[in-house]
């Protein structure tokens, strides 16, 4: 076979791989693919990995994983701020404690950076409150908790919102939405059922 026909040979095949790698990329199951991976990210933002946080109980130190879909609220009360959770606590390493409710010595801005650097979950609604908005819905100028019954923290509830950071929970409200919506979508014209987490926002 001569030198020409080779290189005939070999750019009819490269020919005929572009040509099917242009057809994927044009394809439906290319778009899947591609929505396949930002589901993937977005699944992240909503549930990203737990977060080591330091506490003590009685001046003796105490170590826990926490997730922040489990965080309802902190409230400031003096230099501490207390963390509200849905469910206990218990902590991994240092003495043995088990409790909805932790302490915590830092400024708030700092914990909002420390448990969601996203700016997704978590909310500043006054000088001395954050709120998971997740948890949450407005009603004038008052933050409910979606399912106070289930919570059952009466301190977590009723909370006014300063004027100032009210479009900044709108945001992030909406935001939480449009990620959970997106995230139902099969893009086959089906919704596919969500976990827990997704389905608790729509209330």
């Amino acid at each position: 076979m001569k030198p020409e026909d080779d290189l005939i040979k070999k750019l009819k095949k490269e020919n005929k791989e572009l040509k099917k790698e242009n057809e994927y990329f044009k394809s439906p199951l290319f778009m899947w693919d591609i929505c396949q991976v930002i589901k993937g990210e977005y699944s992240i933002l909503l549930s990203p990995p737990k977060i080591e946080f330091h506490s003590t109980k009685n001046q003796k130190a105490c170590s826990f994983k926490i997730n922040v879909n489990d965080i309802i609220c902190v409230l400031s009360s003096g230099k501490t701020k207390w963390i509200y959770f849905k469910e206990p606590q218990s902590s991994l390493t240092g003495i043995s404690v088990t409790s909805d409710k932790l302490s915590y010595t830092g400024n708030l801005h700092n914990f909002c950076k420390m448990f969601d650097n996203h700016g997704i979950h978590l909310c500043q609604i006054s000088r001395s409150v954050i709120v998971n908005v997740f948890h949450y819905y407005l009603d004038r100028k008052t933050l409910r908790l979606i399912d106070p019954h289930k919570s059952k923290k009466g301190k977590c509830d009723n909370l006014p919102i300063s004027y100032e950071y009210l479009e900044i929970f709108l945001s992030r409200k909406s935001t939480i939405k449009n990620i959970a919506t997106f995230l139902k979508i099969d893009f086959r014209g089906k919704f596919s059922p969500l976990t827990d987490l997704h389905d608790s926002f729509e209330g």
